[in-house]
């Protein structure tokens, strides 16, 4: 994966779940995007944050990918700063263990419970 261009991915089963919800919440798929984001916390530095929006949202900032069928979108800054390359997973292993998993790409420095993480920048010697 190229450290320069960084890009989200989700799984099959993750697009599904994305697809599922958009469903049962009555938001047309072509409208529908799944904001890919972060927030200062947990053990790590970050914590992953997903959103959905529509369409009509998308601002000047923003990246879009597309993977699985589904549309990501992802501002510039949090993409490249913070975020770098992410693959998005689900598990639904039992009631206790389910729900989205992230995977940085390039770095793998997040905790143990794949909740948190450290920024990009960060491991780069370059606060974020």
């Amino acid at each position: 994966m190229d450290q320069e261009n960084p890009q989200i991915i989700l799984t099959e089963k993750a697009a599904q779940v994305f697809k599922d919800a958009c469903a049962a919440e009555n938001h047309a798929l072509e409208q529908s995007l799944l904001r890919v984001s972060a927030r200062p916390g947990g053990c790590s530095g970050y914590k992953y944050e997903l959103d959905w929006s529509p369409v009509s949202e998308i601002t000047a900032t923003d990246l879009e990918f597309f993977s699985n069928g589904v549309r990501i979108i992802v501002d510039r800054y949090y993409l490249e700063q913070i975020l770098g390359s992410v693959e998005i997973d689900y598990a639904d292993k039992n009631l206790m263990e389910q729900g989205f998993i992230f995977k940085q790409l390039n770095y793998g420095h997040q905790c143990g419970c794949g909740e948190s993480f450290v920024a990009v920048k960060d491991l780069n010697g370059i606060p974020a």
